[in-house]
């Protein structure tokens, strides 16, 4: 095949002739987005520049035309009567000063009476009470700065007013300062001094738009608040902007607000100028351009050639290859030297070992497939529920066993929603987050199913998770085992530990009744027969029989099983109102309350009965171990993710020995206590999932702790 023939050498070649192209072609294009932007930056620099120097001299002279108005306002002179003294202060503030041209002095009716120089003497005795800026200085008292006026010198002019005032604060006469905005050269130095570029220019306009200064003399007091420039400025904006001029052309101008005198400054560029270098280098880009293309092209010719012929060989015989013919070889004299000739060994190379491959492949295949089925078979034949879930809690692997619990195909639940299945029948709350919540070493929980018969089965499930490379958990693996007799058998063995304890407490409860009852029938016989009035029998009597009472209430409330009815509650104020109910018998024995708590306590969730009657339990006791007064300290916070509560009393205190077996039956630190008491709150502190411990010191108090869980939002 001719190398012009040949599909890879076109490819090669255009490839590289697109790639030049599309090189040269973003060249265009960032210079052309680039570039203008570049220019008119650049111009924006010098415009800006130009207006804020200005600004800036603008405000050096009007301060120093301001200072002047202050010194003449003070200058005593013009209160005199001595006219010739006064004119001669007059021509003297017109010389002195660089920035004022002439000056008139009105009398408080308007009347001209000195002026100065002689081109003004026909304004001699001239009323020119309508003039605003004698107006405005009459009126405020107050040195008055004018717009651009047309005086009758026809002269455009800028008046600063300067009313002279008596001791009394009255007007005596306006002194009127004019700057000739043509003619003062310091003036038009400002604009004078500022070059932009070849065409550029700046203007100053006053706060009715009227042109101060410009370039071309005879614009000074044009009017030219039709410019959208010159009413931005008007609106005291100041800013950068693309304008068109009154003549069709365009330009860039910035333009800057001037506060203290209300007047605006303009410096324009038209856009030919700043986009001119652009449009050079554009011309010079186009012919670099078209030459190097041409270059590039000829040298991408004869790359291509060289690589095309050895490329078509390894083509030729790597097609045989893909339809399976891997006797094939390049023979050892067709190899050239060079890149080419070491991918033709390694071609050579890669066939051997494809050969070899293919055998092993098959080989390895033959033996995973062995390993699949028999995992498989393992997974199956277990009897625990083995199943797995990805991140879209879809089943990923599903045994026979558990397939069985819902009454499905292992086959049919692959891709399915594990909510599609109501299995679980505790709370959903076990598996939000559990992707987010499971450590690498995973978790093991218990929890109730019901299988497709709808019998309850208690599973014991352990949740290990799969993560990828970065850690990340992306499946889950659990492994149920049904522990339902397990349960059953810790259930008969709680019942048989429950009837323990009340042939316990039956047996103690004789015990307790018998001597009180045996005293009873003795003392009501005596009674009866001998002394039926006698007071001491009756005491007895009645001692005996409240202390029976109290020990069959007692055992009452412990052998009757109590229904829990589980609420919210607000813990401090559940303990307030017990501490209320107990302060009686509190104030009696000069016991006193004193609560320590944090703000914005969490609730938890309980039995309000059952609590109050552990509170008034504990309660009871540290005021009866403070027979000579005290205080029970009351304390409520929050503590590692539970909220405790402290009932510390400053009673005797309790022995180590006793402590130690404080909540078993019978067994009570008082002398005639039954020791039920504090064994019925064991078990309901129990039953709420809190944990209660005591502490105590002999001579210094006793201390109950109880740590209950937190409901969580």
């Amino acid at each position: 095949m001719k190398w012009f023939k040949s599909h890879t050498f076109w490819k090669i070649f255009t490839i590289n002739v697109l790639l030049i192209c599309t090189v040269l072609t973003l060249m265009f294009i960032v210079s052309r987005v680039m570039l203008p932007n570049i220019s008119q930056d650049q111009y924006r620099q010098v415009t800006d520049k130009t207006v804020k120097r200005m600004k800036e001299q603008i405000n050096v002279v009007i301060k120093d035309i301001w200072s002047l108005g202050d010194e003449v306002q003070q200058d005593p002179i013009f209160l005199s009567d001595d006219e010739q003294e006064i004119d001669e202060e007059l021509q003297k503030i017109v010389n002195i000063s660089s920035y004022i041209d002439s000056g008139t002095i009105f009398n408080v009716k308007g009347y001209v009476e000195h002026y100065y120089p002689n081109d003004l003497k026909n304004m001699k005795h001239v009323n020119l009470s309508k003039r605003k800026y004698f107006q405005e200085a009459l009126r405020t008292k107050k040195i008055y700065l004018s717009d651009v006026v047309s005086a009758d010198t026809k002269h455009y002019i800028v008046v600063m007013a300067i009313p002279i005032l008596d001791g009394q604060q009255n007007v005596k006469k306006v002194v009127n300062l004019a700057l000739r905005i043509e003619e003062n050269k310091s003036f038009q130095s400002i604009f004078q001094t500022f070059d932009i570029g070849e065409n550029g220019y700046t203007f100053i306009v006053d706060r009715n738009g009227r042109i101060i200064s410009h370039p071309e003399k005879q614009r000074i007091g044009e009017n030219a608040k039709k410019n959208e420039i010159v009413q931005k400025t008007m609106n005291h904006k100041s800013g950068y902007q693309r304008v068109v001029n009154t003549e069709g052309k365009y330009f860039f101008a910035s333009f800057e607000y001037i506060p203290v005198l209300d007047w605006g400054i303009v410096a324009e560029l038209p856009v030919e100028e700043i986009y001119r270098p652009y449009e050079m280098f554009e011309k010079t880009l186009w012919i670099v351009s078209g030459v190097t293309i041409l270059l590039l092209s000829f040298f991408t010719a004869l790359y291509a050639r060289q690589i095309v012929n050895p490329i078509h060989k390894l083509y030729e015989l790597a097609g045989q290859v893909a339809r399976g013919n891997f006797n094939q070889k390049i023979p050892e004299r067709e190899i050239e030297r060079g890149e080419i000739g070491i991918l033709s060994k390694q071609f050579n190379e890669m066939i051997s070992y494809i050969r070899h491959s293919k055998a092993n492949l098959q080989q390895k295949e033959n033996q995973l497939q062995e390993q699949k089925t028999f995992l498989r078979q393992v997974i199956d034949i277990n009897p625990s529920y083995i199943y797995a879930i990805n991140q879209k809690r879809e089943f990923i692997l599903v045994n026979e066993s558990f397939a069985m619990l819902l009454g499905e195909k292992s086959d049919d639940l692959i891709g399915q929603s594990i909510d599609k299945y109501q299995f679980n029948l505790q709370s959903d709350l076990l598996y939000k987050g559990e992707f987010s919540n499971c450590t690498q070493k995973g978790m093991v929980l218990e929890e109730q199913f019901k299988d497709s018969k709808g019998n309850r089965r208690w599973v014991e499930t352990a949740k290990l998770p799969i993560m990828n490379e970065k850690q990340e958990v992306i499946q889950m693996l659990c492994v149920s085992t049904d522990i339902t007799e397990r349960k059953k058998a810790e259930e008969k063995l709680r019942t048989s530990e429950k009837l323990a304890v009340v042939g316990e407490l039956a047996a103690g409860v004789a015990h307790e009744i018998k001597n009180p009852l045996t005293s009873l029938k003795g003392f009501v016989h005596l009674l009866k027969e001998q002394h039926p009035k006698d007071a001491l029998y009756i005491d007895i009597m009645e001692t005996e029989l409240e202390r029976m009472n109290g020990i069959v209430e007692e055992f009452l409330m412990l052998g009757k099983p109590q229904v829990m009815k589980v609420e919210s509650l607000n813990m401090q104020a559940l303990v307030q109102e017990v501490c209320s109910l107990l302060e009686p018998e509190a104030v009696e024995k000069e016991v006193a309350f004193i609560f320590e708590r944090d703000d914005q306590l969490p609730k938890v969730h309980g039995d309000k009965n059952q609590l109050k009657q552990v509170f008034i339990n504990i309660i009871k006791n540290s005021i009866e171990a403070m027979p000579e007064g005290g205080a029970i300290h009351i304390t409520i916070k929050i503590k590692e993710n539970h909220l405790w509560l402290q009932l510390a009393d400053e009673g005797q205190g309790i022995p180590p020995e006793r402590l130690a077996k404080i909540g078993e039956p019978f067994y009570s630190t008082k002398e005639k206590g039954t020791g039920l008491g504090l064994m019925v709150s064991y078990r309901i502190i129990k039953a709420h999932h809190a944990q209660m411990t005591f502490s105590s010191q002999l001579d210094k108090g006793t201390s109950v702790d109880i740590l209950f869980p937190i409901i969580k939002k």
